[in-house]
């Protein structure tokens, strides 16, 4: 490597760190401007980013209570706790969880951007909110989160990692959800896929469907309630819609998968969250999201519209 570029850091770029809710963030375009900028072109730019998201890190651990370190692997980096899960399992679910979603979605994941991936296991619930509330808006109500991947700069994932097992499938469905980050898939899509993407890693699954699940979807669901399940806002919902979204796009998914084996790669590559993945399911699969919907829930005013935001998946 340059020995010039082995003295960057953090420090060197100036403005490159802010205060919000009390923690250090990034200024991710001041970074990569400063990089684009000063960078050469035989350098190791994999190992500059890595060498920058560790300087984030550190920098975190400084604000964080006494505790904290960070930890790596050969694709990992986690930041973790003495009462988190330990450091080194946490890696090895990560390494272990990369690889069988790489194998099962083949040609619709991808590795995108340089550095390692990285993780924010926190050892309390309140660190993690505390974290991850600069990433929603200023008001309103949202549901309970168990994880995320925060594809912003650095895209990366964090966890709360105070519960007794579970954090192995949050990082399973946290990882599809970065190897997925290329494509513009709506919410329902996204989790869908990334739902059974996570039982396979995890070798089981607690998906079911019953009479009384199927009773709660149809008094649910309604012309206003599915516009808010095509769009992504119901998931971040603070009642039952929540759940009832994550479940209803696992419905959604598998039967897609078990009626069009052949065709739900090529789906995943076209879908669009503007529409909904109208447009693509139609020309893909020859059926409308309405279709599918009324299969399990019955008829109704089950189309999506044309003019749907981005909304990021959890």
């Amino acid at each position: 490597m340059n020995a010039a570029v082995v003295q960057i850091s953090l420090s060197t770029i100036p403005n490159s760190l802010e205060t919000r809710t009390g923690l250090p963030r990034p200024n991710w375009p001041a970074i990569y401007d400063w990089v684009d900028a000063n960078v050469t072109r035989d350098a190791d730019v994999d190992e500059i980013w890595t060498q920058l998201a560790r300087d984030w890190i550190d920098a975190l651990i400084e604000s964080l209570p006494t505790g904290y370190a960070r930890s790596e692997s050969r694709e990992f980096m986690v930041l973790s706790s003495g009462d988190s899960p330990t450091a080194e399992h946490l890696l090895e679910c990560c390494e272990s969880s990369r690889r069988i979603i790489l194998d099962s979605l083949g040609s619709v994941a991808r590795e995108e951007g340089y550095g390692k991936y990285v993780l924010f296991a926190f050892a309390k619930a309140d660190t993690y909110y505390d974290y991850i509330a600069d990433y929603y808006p200023d008001e309103g109500e949202f549901g309970l989160s168990g994880g995320m991947f925060l594809d912003d700069g650095y895209g990366h994932i964090a966890i709360p990692a105070v519960y007794a097992g579970g954090y192995e499938r949050t990082l399973a469905h946290e990882m599809t959800h970065a190897l997925l980050r290329h494509l513009p898939l709506p919410a329902w899509l996204n989790e869908g896929v990334t739902q059974v993407i996570e039982d396979i890693a995890m070798g089981g699954s607690y998906f079911m469907v019953d009479r009384e699940t199927v009773r709660k979807h149809r008094d649910y669901w309604n012309v206003d309630t599915i516009d808010a399940f095509w769009s992504g806002e119901s998931f971040y919902a603070s009642d039952e819609g929540q759940e009832l979204s994550y479940h209803l796009a696992q419905i959604l998914y598998r039967n897609l998968v078990s009626d069009y084996p052949k065709q739900i790669a090529r789906f995943l590559n076209s879908a669009n969250y503007s529409d909904a993945g109208e447009a693509a399911l139609v020309d893909v699969c020859g059926v409308s999201l309405c279709d599918r919907v009324t299969q399990f829930l019955g008829q109704g005013a089950w189309s999506p519209r044309s003019d749907y935001f981005e909304i990021d998946a959890e």
